[in-house]
């Protein structure tokens, strides 16, 4: 991977633990190694080293500008994490509807930034710009981010990171308009849940609006912004291991949107992905239609 590319890996996502490694090239255009911001931190000390032990890679705790914090639930940020964050002195971004169930998980005070919710963006550290909107997520909600990396040369590259929605909002739907690369999550499969041996109220929560989204509902929401920009990469994230399968992801994105399927990986609960390179997307307007299936995919 160049070191003049950002990329993203996935150590885990899922119920069992979130956390990934945004990997940004040296801001002075030199052979520094990468900077990290992290996104959640729902995997422990101990996992993640673990992890990056088995599966090669590092994190350099140096090197860490910060963390996004999607939201307080534990499964995204873990209080075996404080330490870390207070040695390292990492500053933890959130909305600030978030900062009191953070600070429930042990982040100090000192260490938490706010990012507004109104879509107003933030540079964090130069080049790098976080802006977000609130989602509905049980009691609290849920942000979603768009992070915009500018290179030394004036590119720039955007990620919209959107998991753990009930509903894709208008708002998210703004804040995520013209995204290089998606990271989208697709919980569930309607079918396999309606059918699993889940209680009838946590089927409620994770199906009514204010839990997360089904497969079809990420698939719908990615078509939606593509119709402004085609993203060269959309990550699936928050799989359900009970009630989803990534065969059952991978056929509904080849039979409803082949021409967005070879851009699409699939995030695994424990298995880390590859550096995923994050490049620019592509306008939809600026490519002629290959075939009458296309045409009516995007009519």
């Amino acid at each position: 991977m160049s070191r003049t590319t950002p990329s993203l890996r996935i150590l885990g996502s899922g119920s069992s633990g979130n956390l990934a490694i945004l990997d940004l090239p040296d801001p002075a255009g030199g052979d520094e190694p990468p900077r990290h911001l992290l996104i959640d931190l729902g995997l422990g000390p101990r996992t993640t080293r673990t992890r990056l032990t088995r599966h090669g890679g590092e994190l350099v705790p140096e090197k860490v500008i910060g963390v996004l914090a999607t939201h307080a639930d534990q499964d995204h940020l873990r209080p075996s994490w404080a330490h870390t964050i207070t040695c390292h002195r990492w500053p933890v971004f959130a909305s600030p509807s978030h900062h009191p169930g953070l600070a429930r998980l042990g982040v100090p005070a000192a260490r938490l930034h706010a990012v507004p919710d109104l879509g107003r963006s933030v540079e964090i550290v130069p080049g790098v710009a976080v802006s977000a909107a609130i989602a509905p997520h049980d009691d609290h909600g849920t942000s979603a981010y768009r992070i915009r990396i500018t290179s030394p040369d004036g590119t720039s590259v955007s990620l919209g990171w959107a998991t753990d929605l009930g509903r894709f909002t208008p708002p998210v739907e703004r804040l995520l308009e013209d995204c290089d690369a998606l990271a989208m999550e697709s919980n569930y499969d309607p079918g396999l849940q309606s059918r699993s041996t889940r209680p009838p109220f946590l089927k409620r929560r994770i199906t009514g609006g204010h839990g997360h989204l089904s497969n079809e509902e990420a698939l719908e929401a990615v078509l939606r912004l593509a119709l402004r920009r085609e993203p060269s990469l959309i990550a699936l994230i928050h799989l359900s291991r009970d009630c989803n399968h990534p065969d059952m992801v991978q056929r509904l994105w080849e039979d409803r949107a082949p021409d967005l399927a070879a851009r699409v990986h699939l995030a695994d609960a424990t298995v880390p992905s590859p550096a995923l390179p994050l490049k620019p997307g592509n306008d939809p307007s600026q490519k002629a239609p290959t075939d009458p299936f296309t045409e009516s995919l995007f009519a």
